[in-house]
């Protein structure tokens, strides 16, 4: 197959597309298929090469200009595509291959854009459930419309996650179009500078968003006297920075590093936290388990089925303050249930999110696409694990 991939964000950009898309481009080319990528980036030039063809689209430039000048791109290059793999971009996508040519379309929703670029920019105090049926502003009513209309352009969409799947029929997407794939992760080597001594009780990665619970994970670290590494960047750094100094709590920032130092940042905690209110299907759950590292997790959307609580992992609900701080607190004074936990989910984690059964599976959807493309009847693989 010639798949031409479309995402907004790349590395050197941080976050799961950044990190899955050149990951299954790479898999894809292992596999005999060509690869070409169109994305968005501060930068146009890079110093890294790539197996596959690259096209970046600078990012800045003024918005209605850069729309017309990615759906142009996107045209272009589709023409060459027997099928077309959008992981972003969406809308610009569906408008090159649906309204300007008739090319097989597969989209991976991980998440509501609408609902997320609301709450970035404090549009919305709604969770993500609650958005999806709310009365909402004209503007973001539109925007939500927009989104469920030119989804349903697509030929099939891969979702993560059950949680997702139900989000995206809401949205008016029939089911027998819907394809559950659950992200893999694989395994890291231990680099040689990583260390075995636990320097920090508390670790999370995670953007800097609000939805993420940054602030509530760093007061509950405070009170109960422990240490709490923080990876990642976002737009509230700053502020929680301010927080943490000012109460001397004992919180380190690390900022954004790169994907493959972010396995051993993990293993310098004993427990990795995850206190977001949204989650389509945590990638960094599965990565933190697979270091070997327990993991406490808040219910949200697609978290529950990457942990079996108390086996594998702990869930608390979301929101719930007094629960997560007694949970930690009790978690920590159990060092042999902490590395019994640890245990079971790098196990469960290298039997249930295997990366071969993604690429796989992520393969064969393409080749339906491209078989409904020339008029093949296809099975839904709705529910499939």
């Amino acid at each position: 197959m010639n798949i031409l991939v479309v995402t907004g964000i790349f590395p050197p950009d941080h976050g799961g597309p950044a990190s899955y898309v050149p990951y299954i481009a790479n898999a894809l080319i292992e596999r005999s298929h060509d690869v070409n990528i169109i994305t968005l980036s501060e930068k146009l030039k890079c110093e890294k090469t790539y197996n596959f063809s690259l096209e970046r689209i600078e990012r800045n430039i003024f918005w209605p200009l850069r729309v017309i000048k990615t759906i142009f791109r996107i045209y272009l290059a589709a023409k060459k595509a027997d099928v077309v793999y959008l992981n972003g971009l969406v809308l610009e996508g569906i408008l090159a291959c649906k309204f300007l040519s008739n090319k097989p379309v597969v989209i991976k929703v991980v998440g509501d854009l609408i609902w997320e670029k609301a709450r970035n920019k404090g549009k919305t105090s709604l969770s993500l459930d609650q958005f999806q049926q709310s009365k909402l502003p004209i503007k973001l009513s539109l925007l939500r419309a927009l989104q469920s209309f030119y989804m349903r352009f697509a030929d099939y969409l891969i979702v993560p996650s059950n949680y997702l799947g139900n989000l995206v029929k809401f949205w008016g997407v029939k089911s027998d179009r819907i394809f559950l794939v659950y992200n893999a992760v694989k395994s890291q080597p231990v680099s040689l500078q990583s260390s075995t001594t636990k320097k920090f009780d508390l670790v999370t990665v995670a953007r800097l968003v609000p939805w993420k619970g940054v602030a509530e994970l760093m007061e509950i670290a405070g009170e109960l006297g422990l240490s709490l590494l923080i990876v990642g960047d976002g737009p509230l750094r700053k502020e929680l920075e301010a927080t943490a100094s000012e109460n001397k709590w004992n919180v380190v920032f690390m900022g954004n590093i790169p994907q493959s130092n972010v396995p051993d940042s993990i293993r310098l905690a004993k427990l990795f936290v995850l206190n977001s209110s949204y989650e389509g299907l945590p990638h960094i759950v599965l990565e933190a388990k697979l270091t070997n590292t327990a993991v406490l997790a808040t219910s949200a959307g697609g978290t529950v089925e990457t942990i079996n609580h108390d086996y594998d992992g702990w869930l608390i609900p979301v929101g719930d303050k007094e629960q997560l701080r007694d949970s930690i607190k009790k978690i920590m004074a159990n060092d042999k249930k902490l590395a019994e936990i640890a245990l079971n989910g790098q196990k469960q984690v290298s039997r249930d999110f295997n990366p071969e059964n993604q690429i796989e599976k992520t393969i064969n959807i393409l080749c339906l696409a491209i078989q409904k493309y020339k008029n093949k009847t296809v099975k839904s693989l709705w529910d499939s694990k």
